[in-house]
């Protein structure tokens, strides 16, 4: 990542703290983004630890304050090589209901900062990747997307919505040189879930269906979270030149979930 320019949002904390933290340590220059202002505290973190980076306060619901911190990023340090679109949200309660009881605004309110935002944040970034003449793009997915999780409609559409916009960008963007990728963690042992209730109730329903036999079930092939730092080294591969043949992906780090999960099925 040496002398590559990054834009990382949801970097106050968690996976994106973490992308911009090792980015950072590996050479890039970083222009942290989040709605919460703790992510200038990171930023000044990186400084003191000898690297370079700046904050700027960016809501992903607004394409004009994406489109500033791009032009931070070029302002400060002259071109843009690299993006992370990783703010996101789990909707509180709402990732926690059955598609029936969700109401339009949570609906819209989660679509509206995982996939829009996401969309958006590319979007911004774009002109500016074609002026440096190529660069590469990741965003933070889900498991969800690929296998659908129960009582959570909302957030799993919005995480599917980002591998599709991903592998269609892929197509529209490889004249320019430009690869997109994305992340599919499974469980993150993060604070995002903190102030909602949805472990509660998503644990309720999944011993409610260990109880029935159903397949649904909670168990990781390694039996653990990822760590956010963990997440943040596929991030770091995609967005580097080590992954120059790698482009329209989503590549899964879930602890091995997926396979866990296939196998009891099967079994049964």
């Amino acid at each position: 990542m040496d002398g590559k320019v990054a834009l990382v949002t949801g970097a106050s904390s968690g996976v994106g703290q973490k992308t911009a933290e090792l980015l950072a340590r590996r050479g890039a220059r970083v222009v942290l983004c989040d709605l919460d202002a703790s992510g200038g505290a990171v930023a000044e973190g990186i400084v003191t630890a000898g690297g370079e980076a700046v904050f700027r306060t960016v809501d992903v619901r607004s394409l004009e304050q994406l489109q500033q911190a791009v032009a931070v990023a070029e302002r400060s340090y002259g071109r843009l090589d690299t993006v992370v679109a990783n703010a996101g949200t789990v909707g509180g309660s709402a990732v926690a209901h059955r598609l029936e009881d969700l109401t339009d605004d949570q609906w819209v309110s989660i679509i509206d900062v995982n996939l829009v935002g996401t969309m958006r944040t590319f979007a911004a970034a774009i002109p500016a990747l074609r002026r440096a003449g190529g660069g590469a793009m990741s965003a933070t997915a889900s498991i969800a997307a690929l296998t659908g999780v129960a009582g959570q409609a909302a957030y799993s559409a919005s995480k599917g919505g980002i591998v599709s916009v991903v592998r269609t960008l892929a197509y529209e963007l490889v004249a320019d040189g430009i690869r997109v990728n994305c992340v599919c963690p499974g469980g993150i042992n993060t604070n995002l879930l903190g102030d909602t209730d949805i472990l509660p109730a998503l644990t309720a329903q999944m011993e409610a269906a260990a109880t029935r036999g159903d397949a649904m079930s909670p168990q990781e092939l390694m039996n653990r979270a990822a760590q956010p730092e963990e997440v943040a080294n596929v991030h770091r591969f995609l967005v580097s030149d080590d992954a120059s043949l790698i482009t329209g992906q989503a590549v899964v780090c879930d602890s091995g979930s997926m396979v866990a999960n296939l196998w009891m099925v099967i079994d049964r």
